[in-house]
């Protein structure tokens, strides 16, 4: 005769149960706050308490049902994921606290959303009275005129989303992603990004759909400067494939270096935010949240403590699709290419005699 085994708890489970919470809120009332000052956040205590006041709202709950984190406590587990992106298990570990990964889980999406929607605070775009001091910033960088910011895309690495958003997320080298855009000013900062576009899009098309073109369209903030992943535009400059002249040369070299302040920023990025240097196992809603969160703290944090010392040796090797446009050519763009060429560049010294000054 075949026995069921009665899915009831027993007595000695639930006693177990009770003291597991009992110590639980016993760690809660009696931990201290790790010090934000040290190598994990990257933060200084009073930045880290000012961040805490912009998003505390958000974190606690209105009841005190479970003895829930507080809202310190949520907002340096989602650091502690954020600048090392170990395993959710292991984050829960630190700190003093048994945090199960659900709840971990849990905390990492609620800090996200709440970083996320406040993203415009630590994100901005500047106005067209702050556009000459961005070109003037920008001109000290290589001499390359009107920039009013540096545009490009990195591919931040995903877990197989599945369903019909698996091919909208796998990229051409066949792994999935979010092709993030973000548009950085002289001094590294983000000053635009679209988190919201699967891996197979390419650059260029997320630039034409973007209300970023549409605001540049107007002509009061000068131009940008992209790789050859996007269409030379009136308002986004691209290198020349084939530079045959010293201006064309000088030409691409200034914008080079003046392209390369992104490259900077996502290098800065990954080094600070290990998260974004791995692959994000979350649905592809709470990744994008994550990757708009640590652009928010990256600037938040330049804004505060200003640039690491190393800044400027940082660089993210583009481990993503390096795809070419290669549509037709817009008229108008390849015309504006060719006068800033003329106007700027047209009067320098010869290709050796300007390397041998830089």
């Amino acid at each position: 005769m075949m026995m069921y085994r009665s899915h009831h708890p027993t007595t000695a489970s639930l006693r177990r149960e009770v003291r597991l919470r009992r110590y639980r809120q016993l760690l809660l009332l009696n931990a201290k706050l790790a010090d934000p000052t040290n190598p994990l956040t990257k933060l200084s205590k009073e930045s880290f308490h000012e961040l805490l006041s912009i998003i505390e709202g958000d974190l606690d709950r209105l009841d005190n049902r479970g003895r829930p984190l507080p809202a310190s406590y949520q907002l340096l587990l989602a650091l502690h994921f954020y600048c090392t992106g170990s395993y959710q298990k292991e984050v829960g570990e630190q700190h003093g606290l048994e945090v199960s990964q659900p709840t971990v889980c849990r905390t990492i999406h609620r800090v996200s959303e709440a970083l996320a929607q406040r993203y415009s605070q630590f994100v901005v775009f500047p106005s067209t009275t702050q556009a000459s001091e961005i070109h003037e910033r920008f001109y000290k960088v290589a001499r390359f005129p009107n920039v009013i910011g540096a545009i490009d895309c990195i591919h931040m690495k995903i877990s197989n989303p599945g369903g019909t958003m698996a091919e909208q997320c796998r990229n051409s080298k066949g792994w999935y992603s979010i092709n993030c855009q973000v548009v950085v000013g002289p001094d590294m900062r983000i000053l635009t990004a679209i988190v919201r576009w699967g891996g197979s899009v390419p650059d260029w098309l997320i630039y034409d759909n973007s209300r970023l073109r549409r605001v540049l369209e107007h002509g009061e903030y000068g131009h940008l400067v992209g790789d050859a992943a996007y269409q030379c535009q009136r308002y986004l400059l691209t290198p020349l494939p084939c530079p045959s002249t010293p201006a064309e040369r000088s030409y691409n070299r200034a914008h080079s270096s003046t392209r390369r302040r992104a490259r900077r920023a996502f290098g800065m990025i990954r080094r600070r935010f290990q998260c974004t240097a791995r692959e994000l196992r979350s649905n592809p809603k709470t990744s994008c949240a994550v990757i708009l969160s640590c652009f928010a703290l990256h600037n938040f944090i330049l804004q505060r403590q200003g640039p690491q010392e190393d800044a400027e040796a940082l660089y993210a090797p583009d481990d993503g699709p390096q795809d070419r446009f290669s549509g037709e050519c817009d008229p108008e763009g390849e015309s504006y290419r060719q006068h800033i060429i003329h106007e700027w560049f047209s009067s320098d010294a010869p290709e050796e005699e300007r390397s041998g000054r830089e």
